[in-house]
């Protein structure tokens, strides 16, 4: 479903593509008998499926859809119908004109307090919906929030699972840099693990990264969640103890998504917060002077809770789960057997106070040895279609790790998408803003289709170059 004017299921008239990711890609329609916009989610379908993984495939497509319908909110992403196309199951979903969340941070970088405790207790009011009708989300995320004019919105629920309803398998899915501990060590997604998910989306639009940041080695990061250690938030002010609570390591300490609510409306609103909220010690950051030697190690015994426990964990917890966690990282398909949490500590996780920065001077590159960069967003965006579609392996070190992750859905979606591109040109390449380009970008398929659109790049730096870090499509011609 890649024309344009393309009438899906006799009803729903493909306008343009809106976006694409691991599970599949969002055009925009219009519903011809209700005369009304719509947008059409069609599932991404890997061509090494076999006959039996078409079928899970498709099954759990309709389960997403038949879940997520049993969801009424002003901020959840409503489902209207699931039909079938060329053998494809597409979801028929309300169309929002908005930006994701995660796009508006790779343009400003962090958004302040009450702008994010607003956004956090209307999209908290949707999940909270979602727990009540035993729906757990599984993938809560800057990318999966799309930020309107006038109202916040979640959506793809596309990876939940409804408490009690059946699955085929035990995977674990989810984003992760956004995973809570438990998950990251294999055990289940139910609602405390998307309230921790939210919690982290928070603080990522508050502190410019996720608790446990970003990068290109999933291993080293899951490795880092399931450790449940991140640096004390800095620019969180009245949210810092909702944080500290939603990012509790123990997940029977996190607050209900009813709880989390109540309290980002009251940071929002600039009332006091709930007492189990303030109750919550809050650790100053510590700078303290570097000592002349660190002192030998004392024996202590173990620990009831926090990062002691989850280096055990490491240890103990991920190899029990064994190759089969390593490998679904390295897939993108984390699967295991659902572990119950432990025990609740007497208290949440305290996180490691921010060390003093002691840097060593970097070593400046000889000429020969440093490469050339370019320094200007129109220049990356031609020199990424120039790459293209030959040298993918260039093009993608010219994406965001995130990017590479949520949008492109991974360097084997990323390489299907481009298998049947014949030729691609870039032209009318400018710079719009401070860190944005526009484009138009011309695909020519091996079938003979010719497609054009006119493309917005959002760019963050990366030392002295740029980095694609989100793309929006604003306008589509299939010829």
């Amino acid at each position: 479903m890649s024309a344009q004017d393309r009438l899906v299921a006799g009803r729903y008239r493909v306008e343009s593509r809106l976006g694409s990711g691991a599970m599949g890609v969002v055009w925009k329609a219009s519903d011809e008998r209700l005369n009304r916009t719509v947008a059409v989610k069609e599932l991404h379908l890997r061509q090494s499926l076999n006959d039996a993984d078409v079928q899970t495939a498709k099954r759990r497509a309709i389960r997403e859809g038949r879940i997520t319908a049993r969801l009424m909110h002003r901020h959840a992403i409503a489902v209207y119908d699931v039909v079938e196309e060329d053998g494809r199951p597409c979801l028929i979903m309300e169309f929002l004109e908005s930006r994701s969340m995660e796009a508006v941070l790779a343009d400003r970088g962090t958004m302040p307090v009450a702008e994010v405790a607003k956004l956090g207790a209307d999209v908290a009011s949707a999940l909270a919906a979602a727990h009540d009708a035993g729906i757990v989300h599984r993938d809560v995320k800057p990318g999966n929030i799309l930020v309107a004019d006038d109202i916040t919105k979640i959506t793809d629920f596309g990876i939940s699972r409804a408490l009690g309803d059946a699955s085929t398998t035990g995977v674990l899915a989810g984003t992760p840099a956004y995973l809570a501990p438990e998950v990251a060590q294999g055990g289940k997604a139910d609602f405390h693990t998307d309230v921790f998910s939210l919690g982290s989306t928070i603080y990522a639009a508050l502190e410019g990264r996720p608790p446990f940041g970003l990068g290109d080695n999933s291993i080293a990061l899951l490795h880092r969640v399931a450790a449940g250690d991140f640096d004390v938030p800095e620019h969180a002010e009245a949210l810092t103890p909702v944080l500290l609570r939603m990012l509790a390591t123990e997940p029977a300490q996190r607050p209900t998504m009813h709880e989390a609510q109540r309290a980002l409306a009251a940071v929002s609103d600039g009332k006091e917060l709930p007492e189990s909220f303030t109750a919550v010690p809050v650790p100053a950051p510590a700078k303290p002077a570097r000592p002349e030697a660190p002192p030998p190690p004392e024996p202590v015994p173990e620990p009831s809770g926090n990062r002691g426990r989850y280096g055990l964990i490491l240890v103990g917890a991920l190899l029990v789960v064994g190759a089969g966690v390593i490998a679904a990282v390295l897939t993108g398909n984390l699967t295991g057997d659902p572990t119950a949490s432990g025990p609740a500590a007497s208290q949440p996780l305290q996180p490691r106070p921010e060390p003093s920065p002691v840097a060593p001077a970097p070593e400046e590159p000889s000429a020969s040895e440093a490469p050339a960069q370019p320094q200007t967003p129109d220049a990356v965006v031609s020199e990424y279609y120039a790459a293209m579609p030959g040298n993918l392996s260039v093009a993608w070190q010219q994406l965001t790790p995130d990017y590479q992750t949520n949008h492109a859905g991974g360097y084997e979606a990323f390489s299907e998408f481009w298998e049947p591109v014949r030729g691609v040109q870039a032209s009318g390449v400018s710079t719009e803003g401070p860190n944005t380009a526009l484009a138009t970008i011309t695909y020519d398929f091996d079938d003979g289709r010719t497609v054009a659109e006119k493309t917005r790049y959002t760019l963050v730096r990366d030392g002295e170059s740029w980095k694609i870090a989100a793309t929006t499509v604003l306008s589509s011609d299939t010829r």
